[in-house]
Parts: C-alpha cells; structure tokens; sequence
C-alpha cells in the first residue's frame, strides 16, 4: 500500500515571549532579575535586565515587514492564538513546535542557579498552561536549566509527566561540557521516557556571541578583558560574525554527544539541533569520519562511524536553506525538518509559503513530506491523520 503524503506542514521552530502575564509565575524575590523586552515608538526592540539594556538597539527603521517580526506589533508575544493561528495560516503552517524567546539565554553563566531553575520552572508552568488547550497543533518545549543537575532532572520527570513533547538544552556550556558523567541521569531519562533533546542554537554560553574559545586556556587578565568588552562595543550595530558564528555552533552538540561515546551508549536517544540551518552537515559527517578514521591511534574508539549514529539518532532544523537541500545527495533528507523560525528577523516568516515551495520543489514527494511534516510528527508526537482533518475544515471555511 502507498504511503499516505499529507499536506500538513509543520514548524519544527517557533517561538513565544515571556510576557508581563508569564511574570505570575515567577517567585517574587527573583522578579527584578527576568529580562524584558520592550517595544520602542519606532517598532525597535530594547532587552533590558536589572534596569539595564542588554540588547543593542538597531540603527534603522523597521519596515512593515518588520513590524509583523519579533511581537513588535503583538503585545502578547506570541500568547494571542487567534493571531497565531492567524499567522501560520498566511503561511499555510499547520502546527509547531514552540521555543523561548528571552529564554534562549537561560544558564548562560551571568545569573544564579537559583534564578535559572526558577525560570525555568516558571516558563514551563506558562507556557503548558497557554498552549495544552491547543496541544495537537501547537506543542512548546521544555526549558531546563542545567545549574544543579538534580533539579534539572526533577524539572524534565514533571514536563514529561504533563506532556510535553521535547526537553530543550542549552546548546554550548563550556564549563560543564555534554561529554561529562554528571548528565548520564538526564540521558537515561530522555531515552527511557522516548522524548527528543532539543539544542537550539543562539542559547547558552552563546546566547549573545558566537566567538569560539577555549576557555579554559585563557588566563585571568584575559578573561577580565573579554568581559569589558560589552562596555566597549556598546552602541555598536550586530556583527554579522557573532550571528553567523552562532549558527555555526549547532555542530557543538552534534559532536560532543558522538565523539564522548554518549548516542553510542544510548542508542535511543534521539537529538535535535534547531535554527542552525545546515549548509554545513556534510563537511561536519565527511570530518567526523575522515578524523575518526585517520587519527585512529589517540582517538576514542567509536563502533560505528560518527555518520552513523548521527543518521541513527539525530536531526537538524531547517529553514531557508538551499545550501542544505544541495547537499540531500550526502547527507540524505531523512536527518531533516522544517521550521520557519516564527517570528524572528532571521526567519522566514511572513514567506513561509516560499520556503516550503523550494522545499518541495528541490525533493522528491516523499523527501518533502518527511521533511515538512513526517519526521516532526515522529519526533514530536503530531497526529498526522487529526492535523489533515483539522487543514481540510479550515480551507472549507475559507472557500
């Protein structure tokens, strides 16, 4: 029997805010410390934490294009589902997975374990409590904390519990790196309970640059320079190195969990990488086993080949990327799938539908649908056969 292809497209890569209602939430003694974001006469955003600016503020006028970007024209950062679902269906998007907004930087080393955890916590018990009405369309990932791996354990058994469909980590932490015993609870976990690792990329150490450094092998003066260089630069516009270099760090994870042996000691644990795009993944495969192959002597012995168990076990999120869907001959179309980044600068939103166009344009019918719809929906739990139903009644009303 032919394999059905449906028509449903999903976003493996959307985001909400942390709006003055998600505040609620939060235990009042860490409330002065939450960012926010604010929106500024002109439409630019301002990142501010304990009164200060944190996000440089742009030097030009956002378009009207920009202005339907980042909630600036939406209060509710994302929390308004009727203008949500409004969105997606401009796109022709069926359902999502949802990320952080602010929250990407979660554990990125400038605030107390204590205000981590409880971000955590508080950003998950908001965003089940907003999105679970809607759960077969709009399902968002658990945010954990890795400060204390206790509560971060505690914290991924009562998302689990409550049914959220991924646990997302931070994507780079280079003082308590992924090759390290202390997660071998949190592994064990994910893959008994059968829910995918989220790495997004922009969180962590390189929520806010994207340098790459071995800190360890800086010295003290160094590090003290590093630190001043906020106070130097401030003012300055984005570097496009510091976002491109970021994306680039979705190989991090990627090679950390191969290289230390862990997929290979947990061979059900599946691991995704999102936001990143992947032009890169070919090189990145090629290297790994070109590196495990001829470095051989000192290397730690893997059993299979690095490429392996990335195919075995992990994904990577696309969105607009031609480079990518290139190189589908080397790395096959099965490791992929689709977001549209909602509703970032960066992403493709409001032209999702253009994105999804040159997707199935570029593969097969079957290589398309793995990669809108039929690897999110393994991945995540999406019911196929339900979103289908739920695109024909929508159109039916339409017409």
């Amino acid at each position: 029997m032919a394999k059905v292809l449906h028509d449903v497209v999903i976003s493996g890569d959307a985001h909400v805010g942390e709006p003055d209602a998600m505040r609620a939430y939060m235990p009042k003694e860490f409330l002065d410390q939450l960012p926010e974001l604010k929106v500024g006469e002109e439409g630019n955003l301002a990142m501010t934490v304990d009164g200060g600016e944190l996000l440089r503020a742009p030097k030009r006028t956002p378009g009207p294009i920009d202005l339907m970007k980042e909630f600036r024209s939406d209060p509710s950062q994302g929390t308004d589902l009727d203008l949500r679902l409004e969105h997606m269906a401009l796109q022709g998007v069926d359902a999502a997975v949802i990320f952080p907004n602010i929250g990407l930087s979660i554990s990125m080393g400038n605030s107390s374990p204590a205000f981590n955890h409880a971000w955590s916590r508080a950003y998950n018990e908001f965003v089940w409590d907003t999105f679970s009405p809607h759960h077969h369309r709009l399902k968002p990932a658990a945010m954990l904390a890795i400060d204390n791996i206790e509560e971060t354990l505690a914290e991924a058994e009562r998302c689990i519990k409550l049914g959220f469909c991924t646990l997302f980590l931070p994507a780079t932490v280079p003082w308590r790196p992924y090759r390290l015993p202390v997660y071998e609870p949190l592994w064990s976990l994910a893959e008994e309970a059968g829910i995918p690792l989220n790495f997004h990329i922009f969180s962590g150490n390189l929520a806010l640059r994207g340098d790459m450094v071995s800190v360890a092998d800086i010295s003290d003066d160094r590090i003290a320079e590093l630190r001043g260089l906020d106070e130097i630069e401030k003012g300055s516009p984005e570097y496009i190195g510091i976002t491109v270099m970021g994306m680039a760090a979705g190989m991090s994870p990627i090679c950390e969990m191969i290289g230390s042996g862990v997929l290979e000691a947990h061979p059900d644990l599946k691991v995704v990488i999102t936001e990143s795009e992947c032009g890169w993944l070919a090189w990145c495969l090629h290297t790994m086993d070109q590196m495990n192959r001829q470095r051989h002597l000192g290397m730690k012995k893997l059993e299979l080949e690095p490429s392996e168990y990335f195919h075995r076990q992990c994904a990577v999120t696309i969105t607009d990327d031609p480079v990518a869907l290139h190189n589908v001959p080397l790395t096959g179309s099965d490791c992929l799938l689709w977001g549209d980044d909602y509703p970032h600068d960066e992403g493709v939103f409001p032209d999702g539908a253009r994105a999804i166009r040159e997707i199935r344009e570029a593969l097969t019918p079957e290589a398309a649908h793995h990669v809108l719809c039929g690897h999110a929906a393994k991945l995540y739990g999406f019911d196929l056969d339900l979103l289908q139903a739920t695109r024909d009644e929508v159109m039916r009303h339409a017409a």
